[in-house]
């Protein structure tokens, strides 16, 4: 009989071995061209190919948010249940399925345009595909997080997830900046594109192996307890920068269109923030001063704060240069906050999860919190907003009310609960002894 303990217990043997880093930092990369593509890039080809405006892609965004969170809930016990009942699958085989379908929906906007024979389905084929993908990349980097994890703790552990950071973080940048020129005259055919690089990924998972390895019981190291006191503090920023994240990339195209900046320029520019937050994960993987120190998250938060407010004042101002200045200056001080949250809670979920499916999949529910989130946000600051709503200010200026306030709020006092309780703890210890 299986141990309680263990909780794939009909799943194939984990191996012993870690799974080859080249092989998941090579799915990883491609994943991402189509993590970039469906998120990022979205915005930009939606209003180029169905002529989208704010409310249209936040609606996107939402249908993306809705579904991602039981999909990267749901996969590791949908994958137990399906395994109990299936000998041949696999984490690996499974994943590779995944890939495949990804592959496929992103054909479905190119095939169903009107031009292409697609008859009267139109634009709803690009909700079809947002709201499937959304539900398959929620399952799909769970399993991919606990292949690059599995086996690997402490130095070794640190070190695969700084470049699957700087991995992922790099190619959103580059597929971003190189999306550009497409995004006018080409935009469904941009998204048709991710068909063989999702094939790729498929094959990429032989070399991954079937399952991802588990960490010996005895080879877990005694992890300091703030550990767990930082894991819950970065489990609330991470929604709460990803939130910042799903109001900025929907709206990337008015807000870069309002500083004066032209298409083939605008995907370009909108990847200023993801630039910086690569820079951010290449620092915090060579340095690892930041470990256990409470003056990460703060100092993240911080930067959330400023680079949103940056980003939301300066298409108020009259000087153009002055307002395109903020902006991307903004973008950059956010990139930075967005890293350093995502560096803390990946590397804290997987050191204190052990590397589970099911750990990756809390990860990424937290981020599917965030986009879940943001688009509401959004939705609501531009129904809010004159000339149409009953506040007589700018949509941008509304955003950073509601969603500065919920930065403020939540990313600093969430580091001042986890201090408190920590020394609550320690003096609670002192007592009795312990």
């Amino acid at each position: 009989m299986a141990s309680k303990a263990d909780p794939s217990p009909k799943l194939s043997t984990p191996a012993l071995l870690p799974s080859p880093l080249w092989a998941v930092l090579a799915f990883t990369f491609a994943g991402s061209v189509g993590t970039a593509v469906v998120t990022a890039g979205v915005p930009f080809l939606a209003q180029s190919a169905y002529g989208y405006g704010e409310v249209g892609v936040f609606g996107l965004a939402l249908l993306y948010g809705v579904v991602y969170i039981p999909g990267a809930l749901g996969v590791g016990p949908a994958l137990r249940r399906l395994a109990d009942r299936h000998d041949w699958l696999t984490s690996g085989r499974l994943l590779g399925g995944i890939c495949l379908v990804l592959g496929v929906l992103s054909v479905i906007p190119l095939l169903t345009r009107p031009s292409a024979g697609g008859g009267a389905m139109g634009p709803w084929a690009i909700w079809l595909m947002m709201g499937a993908q959304g539900l398959l990349s929620g399952a799909t980097w769970p399993i991919v997080e606990s292949y690059l994890s599995g086996g690997r703790r402490g130095e070794r552990l640190r070190h695969a997830t700084g470049l699957f950071n700087i991995t992922w973080g790099g190619c959103i940048v580059v597929t971003l900046a190189a999306l550009g020129p497409f995004v006018r005259p080409y935009p469904l055919e941009a998204l048709a594109a991710m068909l063989p690089v999702y094939v790729l990924c498929a094959v990429l998972t032989r070399w991954m192996g079937h399952e991802p390895a588990r960490s010996l019981p005895d080879a877990h190291p005694t992890l300091p307890g703030r550990y767990k006191r930082l894991l819950s503090v970065f489990r609330v920023q991470l929604p709460m920068s990803f939130l910042l994240v799903a109001v900025l990339e929907p709206v990337s195209p008015f807000l870069i269109a309002s500083v004066a900046i032209d298409d083939p320029w605008r995907a370009p520019a909108a990847a200023v923030w993801l630039a910086t937050r690569v820079a951010a994960f290449v620092v915090l993987a060579r340095w690892q001063g930041w470990h256990g120190r409470w003056a990460m998250p703060i100092i993240a938060a911080a930067f959330l704060l400023v680079g949103f407010a940056g980003i939301t004042i300066g298409p108020n101002l009259e000087s153009m240069a002055l307002a395109r200045t903020l902006v991307l200056a903004g973008l950059a001080v956010l990139g930075w906050g967005v890293g350093m949250i995502y560096t803390g809670a990946l590397y804290y979920a997987m050191e204190v999860g052990d590397a589970q499916i099911d750990a990756g999949g809390k990860h990424e529910a937290f981020i599917g919190l965030g986009y879940l989130g943001g688009p509401i946000i959004g939705l609501s600051a531009y129904t809010l907003a004159s000339p149409h709503g009953p506040i007589a200010a700018s949509s941008s200026l509304i955003l950073l009310v509601l969603a500065g306030s919920i930065v403020a709020v939540l990313g600093l006092g969430s580091v001042a609960w986890a201090m408190v309780r920590g020394h609550a703890d320690r003096n609670g210890n002192t007592r009795t002894g312990r």
